[in-house]
């Protein structure tokens, strides 16, 4: 018995299913382990999918594994889409779209037996070429952990094996399969990372292979803990929109990578997201044409994640002749003769003065916006109830009390202000 073979009668003893769905491309791989799960009378049912893209070729892949299916008595499913044609149409990366369809037809036969496993061919090769794409794509832990070979419902038996050893024992087992010549060509990223950079790195530093996968495996016995941890701290900045300088600080920089990628953050930023946490108040960094903005706090960042549409609150004014024995922050009243030209409100300015009831003399708008610790990022939206003249009011912090009615005013100005 050959080592592939001993594996996979320990492998599906230990992931049982009622029925295994196994996705059969027609390749050397997927012929194989169809052919291995056959002999092991597990019960099974073959998923495979033609996207015509290759004209005759794709439908000799289809016919193979629809005859080997008919041969031994083994249901198949075949999802049969136009691909090319639909990419002309819809727009999308030819490869995307491939993964995408397979994956959601995938899902819906699984769907369809509740104590199902999809079995995919993935052997040692596609993690390697994995791991140097994700590399490529500057992912984080997540993704240069590489495949797993149990995964929720998803098995992959073969993915400790090379695939000189899959052809090894496919050969010995006179298995019928078909080569797909488009992996021959360099017109995509894998193929050539299959055929030119990994054989090249490979000749050059003998113990690659051995150093990816050990770091594969650490990264994976890693992963769930990282990944949960990360994900309690993205719910907390989902909610409140900052994140504690503190809670930063203490993550590992892998954590902070990880934390970066779940928020959409470019990771090239990780640099400037440490040098943030010793920067002055008010320090920020932008990405995205300005669009997305994380402001250095007292004790935290504060994330603006769009440039969201700033709207004035409605202004309400109403003649009154008499105050009343309580007042709110929202409604402010006048003495109409002490007010010049029409009632307006706008954000602050530089140089902007209030002179404030209760103080002596006058007070810059700036000043009275640091007395009140109002937060840098809400600082530029700091608004100023004004008349043609003066300000009346910096609104929700001081009134002025050039124009403030007093009980002796004859004709007063209740002044509302709708935020809503």
């Amino acid at each position: 018995m050959n080592k592939i073979t001993h594996h996979l009668k320990s492998f599906f003893n230990s992931h049982p299913a009622d029925l295994y769905f196994v996705a059969v491309s027609g390749g050397v791989d997927s012929m194989l382990l169809l052919d291995l799960m056959a002999e092991e009378k597990l019960p099974i049912q073959v998923l495979h999918v033609n996207y015509h893209l290759r004209g005759e070729e794709s439908e000799q892949d289809e016919l193979l594994v629809r005859n080997y299916c008919e041969s031994n008595k083994i249901p198949i499913t075949i999802e049969s889409i136009y691909l090319k044609e639909n990419l002309e149409i819809n727009g999308g990366n030819l490869q995307n779209e491939a993964r995408k369809v397979r994956y959601d037809f995938f899902k819906q036969e699984l769907n369809k037996v509740s104590n199902s496993k999809l079995v995919l061919a993935h052997h040692l090769n596609d993690q390697l070429e994995t791991f140097f794409l994700q590399l490529l794509r500057n992912s984080g832990l997540a993704g240069l952990s590489g495949m797993s070979q149990a995964k929720n419902k998803l098995l992959r038996p073969l993915l400790n094996f090379k695939k000189e050893e899959i052809y090894s024992v496919a050969i010995e087992r006179k298995i019928n399969w078909r080569e797909d010549k488009s992996n021959s060509k360099n017109d995509y990223s894998r193929n050539r990372l299959r055929n030119e950079i990994i054989p090249m790195l490979s000749s050059e530093i003998p113990s690659l292979e051995n150093s990816i996968l050990l770091l594969q495996e650490k990264f994976q016995e890693n992963l769930v803990e990282t990944l949960h941890k990360i994900d309690a701290i993205h719910l907390e900045i989902e909610k409140s929109m900052s994140l504690n300088i503190e809670t930063w600080n203490q993550l590992q920089a892998i954590e902070k990578i990880e934390l970066l990628k779940k928020l959409s953050i470019p990771t090239f930023l990780f640099d400037a997201f440490n040098q943030l946490t010793h920067a002055q108040k008010g320090a920020k960094i932008q990405w995205n044409a300005n669009q997305n903005i994380v402001i250095r706090e007292d004790n935290h960042f504060q994330f603006i994640t769009s440039k969201q549409e700033f709207k004035l609150p409605k202004i309400s004014i109403e003649k009154t002749t008499s105050l009343p024995s309580t007042f709110s922050k929202s409604t402010i009243y006048l003495d109409e003769s002490k007010i010049i030209g029409e009632i307006s409100i706008r954000k602050w300015q530089i140089g902007d003065r209030i002179y404030p009831i209760g103080l002596k003399g006058s007070k810059l708008i700036s000043d009275v916006i640091t007395d009140a610790k109002i937060p840098n990022h809400l600082r530029e939206n700091q608004l100023v109830l004004i008349d043609e003249e003066k300000i009346l009011a910096c609104v929700n912090l001081l009134i002025d009390r050039r124009a403030i009615a007093s009980k002796s005013s004859e004709l007063i100005l209740k002044v509302d202000l709708n935020f809503e």
